[in-house]
């Protein structure tokens, strides 16, 4: 169960410092199972609230796979260093996220529980105003029940850096009774990736560029429900309010700079992104007429879908280098129901041509280093997965008194490649056989009082099988084109001197790629200037 809980203090003061403790953990006790988003839940709430949520790095404490004293030891800190700026005079808000297992008794933490009551007097005693709690785990409810103070309906809490308020609110994103659910398809709890979202941009209803807890809440709740409608029990997220009196605080506020996708007034509708570097559902909007939203999101490379009754709509917006893209129905591509895009998909374009200029070291001591151009085309059979296919020639030369030696070689190689999408590159590595043709050359000087008289020509050619690995890095500059870099090892079994020998050989390689195939997605547009 997941609890998002803010306990405020009374008075302003000058100014407000954010205070930030985040833990993650995969592994609780007994017969809990193993999670497996938990761990990168914390770590994805700290960056978050550190790039939209004014937390800075020196104020964040983050946690992964600890244990129940690792997180007494960050609460007495955390709190040490709360009572540190109260004591001149500033206001604090705690921010604390915690995302693992847990039963009403408490957290569960690698084999140890860490009282829920320790954790609630902490958040109801601290010496910070305003005090935000967020528990992603089940069993958390117990923080929920209220400890006092007047029962008031639902309001608004709007955060922005004055603390006016007093009182607790309560968010929980299950009922007493419900089991809080990790979902392969959002990478994470459900939740958690809902609040997440939201709190990117997502809940921003109004448009005033700020997310507030209330509307972070809704947007939670709209979206957990929704994603496990189909489950065998649904997740409710629920709230309650013991509040004295009300104020502001913002949670995050979109970053004008920010890459963000842009949805006029006239489109209408559910809209679903999704990250093509992890194939995960990054955002959801329901998106109604008449009114602009613009969804804030880390740079990287989407796929925008909106379902329909009798197909579906699908954009790819590539915010690599930031900025700003309108997304407009008319724009984007009519695919069936059917067909596997339309159900998330995998890769747009499945077939990659590249160029590259090529450096390698001398594959023999007293032999030339090489240049040279090879082209490679890569072609996907399923998500990560594919072959690879190099043909290309190099030419090396040195010269001494004695007399010049040539190299030159052709390689034909192939094999297999796994290949990972990252947010702004992708980075792949692959092995496999090889076939080398090598022709040496000596042109050996006949010198007479100084002067080379003549030229003595040996040549020596050799077929060299062998195999394969290396490593590289795409980095998209669009949909089609990107750059490339990378690194190659290899064996040979080759004739050297009238014996059979292994040569080792060492490739450097940079170039352009071409991405071809698929199908032509259309893609958001630019803002206009």
């Amino acid at each position: 169960m997941s609890t998002a809980l803010l306990l405020a203090g009374m008075i302003a003061r000058a100014e407000t410092v954010r205070v930030g403790v985040f833990i993650g953990n995969n592994i609780g006790f007994g017969e809990d199972a193993e999670l497996t988003y938990a761990e990168q839940e914390a770590r994805d709430m700290a960056r978050l609230f550190q790039q939209q949520g004014a937390l800075s790095r020196d104020r964040t404490l983050l946690l992964t796979g600890t244990n129940a004293a690792a997180v007494r030891e960050a609460v007495f800190q955390t709190e040490a260093q709360i009572r540190e700026i109260t004591a001149r005079g500033d206001d604090v808000m705690l921010i604390f996220f915690y995302s693992g297992h847990a039963s009403p008794d408490g957290l569960h933490l690698s084999g140890n529980l860490l009282p829920m009551a320790v954790l609630q007097r902490w958040l109801e005693s601290s010496a910070a105003e305003v005090r935000v709690a967020f528990v992603d785990a089940c069993g958390s409810g117990v923080l929920t029940r209220s400890r006092g103070g007047t029962p008031v309906e639902a309001v608004e809490i709007v955060v922005d850096d004055t603390l006016t308020m007093s009182g607790l609110a309560v968010i929980t994103s299950t009922g007493p009774a419900e089991v809080a659910r990790e979902a392969d398809i959002f990478g994470g709890g459900v939740f958690t990736q809902s609040l997440l979202s939201g709190l990117r941009g997502s809940a921003d209803v109004d448009s005033d560029g700020e997310i507030s807890l209330e509307e972070a809440y809704v947007y939670a709740r709209t979206e957990t429900i929704t994603s496990t409608a189909a489950a065998s029990s649904i997740q409710r997220p629920e709230r309650r309010y013991d509040l004295e009196g009300v104020g502001s605080v913002v949670l995050t506020r979109i970053p004008s700079r920010a890459a963000g996708l842009l949805l006029p007034e006239e489109l209408e509708g559910t809209y679903t992104v999704v990250s093509v570097s992890t194939g995960l559902v990054v955002a959801r909007i329901e998106k109604a007429a008449g009114e602009q939203r613009r969804l804030a999101l880390p740079t990287g490379r989407y796929l925008v879908r909106k379902v329909r009754q009798e197909d579906v709509l699908l954009a790819e917006v590539d915010l690599v280098w930031g900025g700003d893209r309108w997304l407009e129905d008319a724009q984007m591509d009519s695919i069936a129901l059917g067909d596997p895009l339309a159900r998330g998909g995998w890769n747009l374009r499945p077939l990659r041509l590249s160029l590259h200029g090529t450096a390698a070291p001398p594959l023999l001591s007293g032999t030339p280093s090489h240049l040279g151009i090879e082209a490679e085309v890569r072609h996907l059979l399923r998500p990560g997965l594919g072959i690879v296919g190099v043909i290309g020639t190099g030419r090396g030369a040195m010269e001494s008194w004695e007399g010049e030696l040539l190299t030159a070689s052709s390689r034909l190689a192939g094999g297999v490649l796994v290949e990972r999408h990252q947010p702004r590159l992708d980075l792949s590595v692959s092995a496999g056989a090889q076939v080398a043709r090598i022709t040496q050359r000596l042109d050996n000087y006949d010198y007479e009082e100084g002067d080379i008289e003549g030229v003595e020509v040996f040549t020596a050619e050799t077929v060299a099988p062998g195999v394969w690995a290396g490593g590289g890095v795409h980095l998209p500059l669009g949909p089609v084109f990107g750059l490339q870099l990378g690194a190659r090892g290899g064996i040979f079994r080759a004739e050297v001197d009238g014996q059979i020998a292994s040569i080792t050989e060492l490739q450097g390689f940079t170039g352009l790629s071409a991405n071809l195939g698929g199908k032509q997605i259309a893609r958001a547009g630019r803002e206009d200037p």
